[in-house]
């Protein structure tokens, strides 16, 4: 079962008996050159480029070709990575972090970032393989197999970061509410995870939306095992649908470098 640490991150634990449910929701993408990716990510909501060239300056430009007038709002470029890391699992991006710049309140990131930009800088020596799932094809596939989980993900509210504890300067202390699965005003969906969701404060019924939040945890770390991995190379550059697609990677060993850009389109909340 799902375990939470002591720092309100909650960790899922696989389960057999859930496998069934993530059986064929992992995705490799389709690597093409720039100037033919849009219609691919139009169409499967994920594309690789390949050579993109070493700077992460890329993904600027990349988010202009490849969103055009639908691009509303860049939330800069990210440095992540590290060294002798352990695995990330299935999340999207996405976060509430605000400031004030001269009296006025700036959005530095916002929870609805709908598409996300990766560039590999350089590669782990060891390990680092994505994971990409489609939540898409995961929700549709509750909404048969497992029916409560997926009545719970889809009409349920949950406190986004409820159990995130001493958060940074910056991200709001008031309860961010929303439900796991649910659409846009134009129809979108959004399929979202979150290691920090709690049930609503004084939510009526918190022992059973509580259950169903680890189990929706354990149901991600099953389909993040069973998922094909891919690797990403230096200068490679991935574009995803946030809003569809749950991303991890595998543990790695060595310097792994890595920026992210997030965006939100026009067809955002």
């Amino acid at each position: 079962m799902a375990v939470t640490g002591a720092d309100g991150r909650r960790r899922g634990e696989a389960r057999p008996e859930l496998k069934d449910l993530v059986d064929d929701v992992g995705v490799v993408p389709r690597a093409v050159a720039l100037d033919e990716a849009r219609p691919v990510l139009d169409g499967d909501g994920v594309v690789r480029i390949p050579g993109a060239g070493s700077d992460p300056e890329a993904m600027v430009v990349a988010a202009a070709t490849l969103l055009g007038g639908r691009l509303r709002e860049l939330f800069g470029i990210r440095p992540q990575g590290g060294t002798d890391s352990p695995a990330l699992g299935l999340h999207n991006d996405g976060a509430h972090l605000e400031a004030d710049v001269h009296g006025r309140t700036v959005r530095l990131r916002d929870p609805d970032e709908d598409v996300l930009f990766m560039h590999c800088t350089a590669p782990a020596p060891a390990g680092g393989d994505s994971v990409l799932v489609d939540g898409y094809a995961l929700v549709d596939r509750l909404a048969a197999g497992h029916p409560s989980l997926h009545a719970f993900l889809t009409r349920c509210d949950v406190d986004f970061f409820g159990s995130r504890t001493n958060p940074p300067r910056g991200v709001p202390a008031t309860p961010l509410l929303r439900r796991m699965v649910e659409h846009t005003r134009g129809g979108r969906r959004a399929v979202r995870a979150s290691d920090y969701a709690l049930p609503v404060p004084r939510e009526p019924e918190w022992d059973a939306h509580l259950a169903h939040v680890e189990e929706y945890a354990d149901l991600l770390a099953t389909a993040f095992e069973a998922a094909p991995r891919f690797r990403l190379e230096a200068g490679d550059l991935l574009v995803l649908d946030n809003y569809r697609f749950l991303h991890g990677r595998d543990a790695f060993t060595g310097r792994r470098e890595l920026h992210v850009l997030s965006v939100r389109t026009t067809e955002a909340f």
